[in-house]
């Protein structure tokens, strides 16, 4: 039978004895020609519905996908089970690009992943007429939809590679939508006909959990210490990352922070440390999680509110992924109204405001009206602020809403790999003796792996080198420099450039026009969903999980039972009785008369509720005191001053 041959790829290459959920149907739909849109859960096993599929087909699978990040790591991963796999994205050479794309067209290759930049390439679209297209995979589909949180220009490129191979279905996936995204998705992406497969989006394993607090550091530190196990906090801003990580390390708890503006190296080393349990807790901006493949995490937290449910319940739904009891928390006080409706205004400035930073972008680069067509420029947003005396945040989102309305491309990052040339001959490098070992490891990885680096720059990857080499990314970028300072080699490091490209002449700034879907629907659904957030913040008699699944189009007659409105209306684990039991086993820690860490309250066996709301009800009676992590009964403290 048919079905037999993906469970007997399953087992060959993931050691899975069958498939989970709703993958099945999806793999069968799209293996039959049909247009498929699958929904699954962050968690939900998305990544086996193409890759199987993919391997029981003659052809190549072409994976749409906008995370960089992600795509090395499953084609490493796909490569370590001996499946023959690729990826295009900005930063690879020209030669890199063509050779990648021939082999697919020689069969040598069968699921490539791109990212959606690089549809409109004339390279990757001529060379895409001669391929076998099996199907055409596009991960995080919510992107192609105007309707959604996370709408991206690039996306509507892919009705363009359909026409080039009209024949191949499209399997579209994504971990959140509404009802409307749904529909959108599907016209968007010319589905024959409507083919929805839908996977619950409940998380029975996961409470959620919204506290309200007036001291936002104090709580997600008390959490931290009372709930045992890996986490990820969640911040807005970059500097908030590290401030957050150094207050959690100087209250004892092992934490790092990541964020988009950190080079490769460091962030490839951070989460390597996190994702082997040598740090604790990741403190992160959005641009951390996906893709992650972290089954344990047992907390997530959101110190600042998110912009909309649909990032929240993505973000929130990276903690238990093994199915044990884990924790969603955000963190919320009347303060993030204020905060939320100002994000509204710098998402958004005004048009005149808009077309100001259009003016001032023609000045920056020198382009006369009527010119400029197609020209690209890399872009420093911090030195064109100072010169125009812009806030980056409004300039950043005017920029956007310029993409949106098809004046300019504007790229915020765009990757291009280091580069290294060597400056001495092949035959001078041979009798060189005074490098380290090290060093010495690194050029001859360099030399097997690499051709044409006598005779100009090349591009190289660090990532690579160091799984070659078993150096970390740190050591290789540090040993590259050394061996840049000797003369031996030039290196250009890895960089992340913000690129500015026109689509359009420049115009004069009173002739722009900004349609409705750029600005003014846009506008309409981001306050929407910011108010939809704010709402299930503040909400206090609808059950947390319930809200959530609703939003998605969900309906469940069920209440979850853990998160903070259901324990603090139904009573169903805690109530009197249980913290009362749980008061009791906590004044018995204190019978010794000595100070005991917070964290001791871990060994008492009982849910976590159940021990936080008995520990404030003795702070609340000052039965105990708490200062810098420590604890300490009222009467002891009293007997001590007597």
């Amino acid at each position: 039978m048919q079905s037999d041959k993906y469970r007997d790829i399953l087992r060959k290459y993931w050691g899975y004895d069958d498939f989970r959920g709703i993958q099945r149907k999806i793999i069968e739909s799209i293996s039959t020609g049909h247009d498929t849109l699958g929904l699954m859960p962050t968690g939900g096993g998305k990544s086996i519905t193409f890759q199987v599929p993919a391997l029981a087909q003659e052809g190549v699978c072409i994976v749409i996908t906008p995370l960089i990040a992600l795509m090395k790591d499953q084609v490493a991963n796909l490569k370590r089970r001996g499946i023959r796999a690729a990826a295009i994205y900005s930063g690879m050479s020209r030669d890199d690009i063509i050779t990648t794309l021939e082999n697919c067209i020689f069969g040598a290759i069968r699921i490539l992943y791109v990212s959606p930049e690089r549809l409109a390439s004339e390279i990757f679209q001529t060379k895409m007429k001669h391929m076998q297209v099996s199907f055409i995979t596009v991960d995080e589909a919510h992107c192609i939809s105007q309707w959604g949180y996370d709408f991206r220009p690039s996306y509507l490129k892919i009705s363009d590679i359909r026409r080039i191979h009209p024949s191949a279905p499209i399997l579209a996936l994504t971990a959140t939508a509404t009802p409307d995204v749904i529909d959108d998705i599907q016209e968007r992406l010319g589905f024959a006909e409507k083919r929805v497969f839908r996977m619950s989006f409940e998380r029975k394993n996961l409470a959620y959990v919204v506290r309200r607090t007036i001291n936002k550091q104090q709580e997600m530190i008390h959490i931290l210490q009372c709930v045992e196990g890996c986490a990820i906090v969640y911040v807005r801003s970059r500097k908030k990352t590290k401030e957050t990580a150094e207050l959690l390390c100087g209250n004892g708890i092992d934490a790092t922070y990541y964020h988009a503006g950190l080079d490769n190296a460091t962030r490839d080393e951070r989460q390597k440390a996190w994702q082997s349990g040598k740090i604790r807790v990741m403190v992160a901006t959005n641009a951390f999680g996906m893709g992650i493949d972290k089954p344990d995490v047992r907390i997530v937290i959101h110190r600042d509110m998110p912009d909309s449910i649909e990032a929240y319940f993505q973000e929130a739904g990276r903690g238990g992924r093994d199915g044990k009891k884990s924790y969603a928390i955000l963190l919320w006080n009347k303060s993030d109204i204020g905060k939320i409706n100002k994000r509204i205004k710098s998402t958004f400035p005004d048009k005149d405001y808009i077309r100001t930073v259009y003016e001032h972008l023609a000045y920056f680069y020198q382009i006369p009206t009527g010119a400029g067509y197609n020209l690209s420029f890399e872009f420093g947003l911090d030195k064109f602020c100072h010169i125009y005396g812009h806030f980056p945040l409004h300039a950043d989102a005017a920029l956007k809403i310029l993409d949106h309305a098809g004046y300019i491309e504007y790229i915020e990052e765009q990757d291009n790999n280091a580069q290294v040339m060597f400056c001495v001959s092949r035959n001078d490098l041979y009798r060189l003796e005074n490098n380290s070992e090290t060093e010495e490891k690194l050029i001859i990885a360099m030399l097997r792996n690499y051709g044409g680096l006598f005779n100009d720059y090349v591009y190289i990857d660090e990532s690579f080198l160091a799984h070659l080499t078993g150096l970390s990314a740190h050591e290789v970028y540090m040993n590259l420099k050394l061996l840049n300072q000797k003369h031996i080699l030039r290196f250009i490091p890895h960089k992340r450039t913000p690129v500015i490209r026109y689509k359009q002449r420049r115009e004069d700034p009173e002739h722009l026009i900004f349609p409705k879907d750029a600005y003014d629907n846009r506008k309409k659904q981001f306050i929407e969903r910011i108010e939809a957030m704010a709402a299930y913040a503040a909400s206090t008699d609808t059950c947390r999980s319930q809200l959530l699944l609703r939003y998605f189009g969900e309906d469940t007659g069920t209440e979850c039972g853990t998160c903070d409105v259901c324990l603090e209306h139904r009573h169903e684990i805690v109530n009197d009785k249980t913290i009362a039991e749980t008061e009791a086993e906590i004044r018995s820690l204190f019978t010794d008369g000595k100070r005991h860490h917070v964290t001791e309250l871990c060994k008492i066996r009982h849910p976590f509720e159940q021990i936080d709301a008995a520990l404030r009800h003795l702070l609340d009676e000052e039965e105990l005191i708490s200062f810098d992590g420590m604890l300490e009964a009222k009467q002891q403290e009293h007997s001590t001053h007597t």
